[in-house]
């Protein structure tokens, strides 16, 4: 009984670890496609004279 009882604390420990892991990816890559975002927005109102976002009196 023993044994098993040990066994069943590594997996814990290793579902406890990947789950910490996926959760950690989840974040990181919200925030990569936030700041790519962000990113392609500048670029985008740089190339075409600041259209649509950045300065919408200069399309009157």
């Amino acid at each position: 009984m023993k044994n098993i009882s040990k066994h069943y604390d590594i997996q814990r420990k290793y579902r406890e670890k990947t789950q910490n892991k996926q959760e950690l990816n989840t974040y990181a890559r919200g925030w990569f496609l936030f700041i790519l975002f962000a990113v392609l927005l500048v670029i985008w109102g740089y190339f075409f004279g600041g259209t649509f976002i950045f300065m919408p009196y200069r399309t009157m």
